[in-house]
């Protein structure tokens, strides 16, 4: 993403689009070619402990939604009984259309170190243009269904996401949203929190009163620059590419998490808002309005200041011995070890031993 980041911002006078509202099918795939060529910018040391498919659930053309799970370090080898344990479910950004799978790896590992008795399934989505709205949501609840029916799940089930992937969590901690996707109020019970990084919260606001990057990355500010052609692409492929039709597709709380009923969010939030993000006011905004509605204790928003989208990406990890020495390291750690306080506080069961 990284690379038509650097090239669509305003001082380049470069076009990612020619026809931005109506492109030909040869634009946006010129335009997607560029967008795709970042791939996972920053290589992960961690690998999964093992992979897995599940069927999805999409009324479109059959396909399997990749796994790749992450164990606790502690879990027995021998045992011929499941180890019943909680499970974080993790899904990667991907502007909606970018292929990441696999981006989050190092943060999922980390995970579970510091909570040992925790398992990390990284579910992977269908990716626009090819699968516009609501495509990748169908995979996003047939992960859900695949976690809660593993014979080591406890009942226990946290989500986390990043970018468009905070997006689609914060859609399933919304009580009425999740059932709308087709969640059963059962299978809605046994979300106990949710940790989003950087999430678009209400896509109804127009683009162009967002405070988009349009200077590319700013010297040392930990952040993958978006600029307006490159979210207008973003939100483009995945909800339509006329500007109307995005704002008004925005007001669908499956789009918006902000546009849900505040209390629909039974289930705890924890929101990281980046200083230089264009979707980090309305992150910051949305996750004030559910910590003031919300009940003591139950939301907590985190403000990342000197760090933009993606910031996590570009820092050592948290436990590194020079963190804070680094840009955006101090924003890290504490969001990081913030997010893991806020999953021992309300998942009681990531503290028993594996």
């Amino acid at each position: 993403m990284s690379t038509a980041s650097s090239a669509a911002n305003a001082s380049t006078g470069f076009q990612l689009l020619p026809n931005p509202t109506n492109p030909s099918p040869a634009e946006i795939s010129a335009a997607l070619k560029l967008i795709r060529s970042g791939g996972i910018t920053y290589p992960q040391e961690a690998t999964p402990d093992w992979s897995i498919t599940t069927p999805s659930i999409t009324p479109s053309l059959s396909r399997d939604v990749k796994l790749d799970i992450y164990d606790p370090a502690s879990l027995p080898s021998n045992s011929s009984t499941p180890s019943r344990r909680p499970v974080l479910l993790n899904w990667h950004g991907s502007g909606y259309t970018v292929d990441r799978f696999g981006a989050d790896a190092d943060v999922n590992r980390y995970l579970v170190e510091v909570l040992p008795s925790l398992t990390v399934v990284d579910a992977d989505y269908v990716k626009a243009p090819e699968n516009p709205f609501p495509e990748a949501l169908y995979d996003v609840v047939s992960a859900v269904r695949w976690t809660l029916s593993q014979p080591f799940f406890n009942g226990d089930l946290i989500l986390m996401g990043h970018s468009a992937g905070a997006q689609f969590a914060l859609a399933l901690s919304s009580r009425s949203t999740a059932l709308s996707l087709g969640l059963t109020a059962e299978e809605y019970s046994r979300i106990k929190a949710c940790v989003t990084l950087y999430p678009p919260t209400d896509s109804s606001i127009p683009l162009i009163d967002k405070a988009t990057n349009e200077q590319g990355e700013l010297p040392n500010i930990p952040m993958a620059a978006l600029s307006y052609q490159v979210m207008h692409f973003f939100f483009g492929a995945y909800l339509g590419w006329e500007p109307e039709v995005q704002q008004k597709m925005g007001n669908d709380p499956r789009v918006s998490p902000a546009k849900a009923e505040t209390g629909s969010y039974e289930v705890p939030c924890y929101i990281v808002a980046c200083e230089h993000d264009p979707l980090g006011t309305e992150a910051k905004e949305f996750g004030e309005k559910l910590v003031k509605e919300g009940g003591e204790g139950k939301h907590e928003v985190y403000f990342a200041k000197g760090v933009g989208h993606s910031y996590e990406t570009r820092i050592p990890d948290v436990r590194h011995e020079n963190i804070l020495e680094v840009p955006g390291g101090r924003a890290k750690k504490e969001s990081f070890e913030r997010m893991v306080a806020f999953i021992r506080r309300h998942v009681k069961s990531v503290n028993a031993k594996a």
